[in-house]
């Protein structure tokens, strides 16, 4: 029985729920991610933002424009915008489990946490490698830890 915990990217990248706007969406850019768990300053797990909400709201306003709860693009933290609660899963998941819940609401990726902190992200790509592997491709490596998420 396949883990989550196996499969996983790990570290996990997060952003402290004061990164402001641009500079969430430049570190998506920089490491070619697509979401971001959100942690407060007790490095606890309080949302997510994604690549799409990032871009939905910046490019919606232009120069100095409000775009959000009185606060200009460039000033705007993720607490204002993240999503929440979070959808997360734990590192002993089945990988079938974390699958169907992706498949369920439509997401592409979850916080692996205990508790309330952020251990790793599990995407479809992790999903994607473990049945490949699954098929029993000798050439198949399990990369059951990463530097950083990729998706």
């Amino acid at each position: 029985m396949d883990t989550v915990r196996v499969w996983m990217s790990a570290p996990p990248v997060v952003a402290r729920d004061t990164m402001t706007l641009p500079q969430a969406r430049q570190l998506l850019a920089e490491l070619n991610i697509h979401r971001l768990p959100v942690v407060d300053s007790q490095d606890e797990l309080v949302g997510i933002v994604t690549e799409g909400d990032i871009n939905r709201i910046a490019d919606s306003a232009t120069g100095d424009s409000v775009a959000y709860n009185g606060y200009i693009v460039k000033d705007l933290p993720v607490r204002e915008f993240m999503r929440r609660p979070v959808l997360t899963v734990t590192p002993e998941t089945r990988l079938s489990g974390a699958a169907q819940l992706m498949i369920a609401h439509h997401i592409h990726g979850v916080p692996v946490v205990i508790g309330k902190r952020v251990i790793g992200v599990v995407t479809v790509s992790d999903l994607l490698r473990w049945m490949v592997d699954s098929e029993g491709d000798a050439d198949t490596v399990p990369m059951s830890v990463k530097t950083a998420h990729r998706d």
